[in-house]
C-alpha cells in the first residue's frame, strides 16, 4: 500500500475505531439530582451529600420535607413539595428528567411522587437510602405528627404506597441501607437492593450518618450513573 493510500485510509480507520469504542459519557449529560432529607433532617449532613455529589460533577440540589421539624406534615403533602421542586429544577436547568435521592422518610415522599403525582415521566433514576419501605415502629415515638403516623407499619399511606407495583416498571430504582438499621432493611420490590456492608463487611454506619458515609456516597453515585453499584469503602 502506498503512502498516499495509507493516508486516505487512516481517517476511515479512526472513524471505525471511534464507533467501536464510544467516548465516555460527559458529566454534563447527567440528569440533575435532587437530594431529599428525612424526618427532622440534619441539614448539615444533607448538604454534605449534596456538596459531595457536586464535587463529583453532578448538578445537585437538596430539600427537606414539610413541617417543623421537617417531615411532620403528611407525607403526601411533602411528596407534592418534591414535585414542585422537580418542576423548578427542570425549568432552571432545561433537563427533561431529574434523578432523586431520598434519605429515610424522604424516600417514601419521592416514591409517592413517582407513583401518584406524575413523577414517572419526570424522574430518571430513583435512589432511596435508609428508607423504611413498609414503615418503622419508630414512627410511634412521634405519632403526634401526621408524617410519623404515615410512616408507622400498616398505615393507610403505606398500604396505598406498597400496592403492586411498589416501583413503576421501567424506572431504574435502588434501595440502599445499613445492616444496623431497622425498618430500612426491608427490600423494595422492583429495585436493586443492597446493604452498605455487602460491599464493606463490618463497616459501622448509623442510619443518621448514611448521607455522609463515604461508601454510601459512592454507591449512590454509581447508581445515578446507571450501575453497577461500586465503592472503594473509603
Amino acid at each position: 500500500m502506498s503512502r498516499r493510500t495509507t493516508a486516505r485510509a487512516l481517517p476511515l480507520l479512526l472513524v471505525a475505531l471511534l464507533a467501536f469504542f464510544p467516548a465516555p459519557a460527559r458529566a454534563d449529560a447527567r440528569n440533575p439530582v435532587l437530594v431529599i432529607g428525612g424526618y427532622a433532617a440534619d441539614t448539615t449532613k444533607l448538604e454534605g451529600l449534596r456538596s459531595w455529589l457536586a464535587s463529583q460533577g453532578f448538578t445537585a440540589y437538596s430539600m427537606v420535607l414539610l413541617g417543623n421539624p421537617s417531615g411532620t406534615a403528611a407525607i403526601p403533602d411533602s411528596a407534592q413539595a418534591v414535585a414542585d421542586k422537580v418542576t423548578q429544577i427542570r425549568q432552571e436547568t432545561g433537563a427533561a428528567r431529574v434523578d432523586l435521592v431520598g434519605h429515610s422518610m424522604g424516600g417514601l415522599a419521592e416514591r409517592h411522587y413517582v407513583k401518584f403525582l406524575g413523577g414517572l415521566g419526570q424522574v430518571g433514576t430513583y435512589v432511596d437510602v435508609g428508607t423504611p419501605e413498609e414503615g418503622d415502629w419508630a414512627g410511634t415515638l412521634c405519632s403526634l405528627y401526621q408524617g410519623c403516623r404515615d410512616m408507622t407499619p400498616g398505615s393507610a399511606f403505606l398500604t396505598q404506597l406498597n400496592t403492586a407495583p411498589a416501583v413503576p416498571a421501567g424506572l431504574p430504582a435502588y434501595h440502599l441501607y445499613t445492616d444496623s438499621g431497622t425498618g430500612e432493611k426491608t427490600a423494595l420490590p422492583g429495585a436493586t437492593n443492597a446493604s452498605i456492608q455487602s460491599f464493606c463487611p463490618g463497616r459501622s454506619v448509623s442510619h443518621a450518618d448514611e448521607p455522609v458515609d463515604g461508601a454510601t456516597q459512592q454507591l449512590i453515585a454509581s447508581a445515578l450513573d446507571g450501575g453497577p453499584l461500586a465503592t472503594t469503602c473509603p
